[in-house]
């Protein structure tokens, strides 16, 4: 199903079409609630299967920043993290938008492969046990500059996670902090995206109703990986986010050699 037929005759969807798509949001949203990231991931190669990936990044965009809303209230103190995050946040909102206004004229693939690779490579000294730590005066000197390009890298990519969540590991954040400031990058992340959607076509009001109804399927199904996430020990919820970062990462990398 194309995007020009999705978005002049939303009836092109049928029941079992628009049932998959809210059953690919759900999944991601849970997988999101327990571990607090793999919404696109999950969803988007699921949701692709009945209709064009570029409006499945669309119906998704709403969802997205709506579940990162809430994670970033998880924990409770959200100003207080906030500004003591302020220069990892601000730096990535300005690089998301300056990534999502030279999108068509860099090679995505060429920085998909290049953070796919660091984010293998991450992970896998992760789960070796040897995740590097950066010292706290060199943190204050990285924090705006991996912002940014985590910023850039996200608006080209439309995937946050990989420039950021290395370097939220290496902080060794408790796990209810590390989620809460992955959701707060994600969310400014995620807006650029959606007006991006928005101006270039892929999100008429059809589409959008479609995300809005994606919302509430993430609603309840981030509230349940919730609960499962509060029952698993902070060493083996480190050890999950490696893992999803080596299937992150090793994604970015198949697409972008076989593209």
């Amino acid at each position: 199903m194309s995007v020009e037929t999705l978005a002049s005759n939303p009836a092109d969807l049928n029941t079992l079409h628009i049932a998959l798509v809210l059953f690919a949001i759900g999944l991601g949203g849970f997988v999101k609630g327990f571990i607090g990231l793999g919404l696109p991931l999950i969803a988007i190669p699921i949701m692709s299967t009945v209709i064009d990936p570029r409006t499945s990044v669309a119906i998704l965009a709403l969802p997205m920043i709506v579940s990162n809303l809430v994670q970033a209230r998880t924990g409770g103190h959200v100003l207080t993290t906030a500004y003591a995050f302020r220069w990892l946040l601000i730096p990535l909102a300005c690089g998301s938008a300056i990534g999502t206004m030279i999108i068509t004229g860099i090679p995505v693939d060429y920085a998909k492969a290049i953070v796919g690779g660091i984010v293998v490579a991450f992970a896998l000294l992760t789960l070796s046990g040897k995740q590097p730590v950066i010292p706290s005066g060199m943190d204050r000197i990285a924090r705006p500059a991996i912002g940014l390009f985590g910023g850039i890298i996200g608006g080209m990519t439309s995937f946050f996670g990989p420039p950021v969540i290395p370097y939220l590991m290496s902080l060794r954040l408790e796990k209810t902090r590390f989620v809460q400031v992955m959701g707060m990058a994600f969310m400014i992340g995620s807006i650029p995206l959606l007006i991006g959607m928005i101006v270039k076509g892929f999100a008429p009001p059809n589409v959008l109703l479609v995300s809005v109804a994606g919302v509430a399927a993430v609603f309840v199904s981030m509230y349940i990986g919730g609960l499962l996430r509060n029952r698993v020990p902070q060493a083996l919820f480190m050890k999950l986010i490696a893992v999803m970062l080596i299937i992150i990462g090793g994604r970015m990398l198949w697409f972008s050699l076989m593209s």
